[in-house]
């Protein structure tokens, strides 16, 4: 089990890292102990102290199941493992998204159930809100390495384990035929195979993504897109085929070709 010990308690809130430190053991007089700090791992006998290596080890007690299982400062995060996020006196010394567990002294993350119950900027994760990133934009978001933008919460979300709906595939695999009302998904810039719903895309579909012409329509409506068709049976004046270019051209049909931005 980890221990936190007393005489470095306060250095600790000058820190940036999540410091975890590993008491000996003192029933038998060992009073060997060894901590985890932001630049390595450290091995002290008393108060003599010295560096052993830039990597930490995995010591009993650094993963863990709760908050209780931390050193104080710090929480036990989505991964498993303890996170540093300062100490506190009252709700005011925490982050947005995060409050004071007067028992540790500890900011901690917000329960939640929901995206909806953390502020904006923090995605609810495993009963916890955790923090993204604030945007206006799906390119805003994706420029910061997240999926997509909740431009209701101005929060910027984890991109969907199966796919996206925006961005372009670069691979050499063949656009699947979806159903009228959705796109092809596109995963580390290859098709998928597999389609969804547009009212459930994570990001808004490009305009050339839809393959249906009702779907173009509907952003055509909204001043985004427009169809492209192609004339069947099209002749020109003198009743002759219509060549490019050529004026009065009358078609007996058009089919839908695809879509483009306006």
């Amino acid at each position: 089990m980890m221990k936190l010990i007393a005489p470095l308690a306060l250095a600790l809130t000058t820190l940036t890292g999540c410091e975890l430190y590993f008491g000996g053991d003192g029933d038998n007089g060992d009073d060997r102990w060894t901590y985890c700090a932001a630049d390595g791992y450290y091995e002290c006998y008393g108060d003599d102290c010295r560096w052993l290596s830039a990597s930490c080890p995995q010591e009993p007690g650094y993963e863990c199941d709760s908050n209780a299982d931390c050193a104080a400062g710090c929480y036990c995060g989505a991964s498993g493992t303890c996170e540093e996020a300062g100490f506190c006196g009252g709700e005011e010394d925490c982050p947005d998204g995060f409050h004071c567990d007067v028992d540790r002294s500890s900011c901690v993350p917000d329960a939640c159930e929901a995206n909806s119950d953390c502020d904006d900027g923090y995605v609810c994760n495993n009963g916890a809100c955790e923090v993204t990133c604030t945007c206006t934009t799906d390119a805003e978001a994706q420029g910061a390495n997240w999926g997509y933008c909740d431009e209701a919460r101005n929060t910027c979300m984890p991109p969907n384990e199966a796919g996206t709906c925006g961005g372009a595939s670069t691979c050499n695999i063949i656009e699947p035929t979806c159903p009228a009302g959705s796109v092809p998904l596109v995963l580390e810039g290859c098709y998928t195979g597999e389609c969804s719903t547009i009212a459930t895309c994570d990001v808004t579909p490009a305009c050339e993504s839809l393959q249906h012409e009702a779907d173009c329509l509907t952003r055509f409506n909204a001043g985004e897109c427009f169809p492209q068709t192609n004339g069947l049976n099209c002749r020109g004046p003198n009743n002759q085929p219509c060549l490019d270019g050529t004026v009065g051209c009358v078609c007996e049909d058009y089919v839908y070709a695809g879509c483009t931005t306006l």
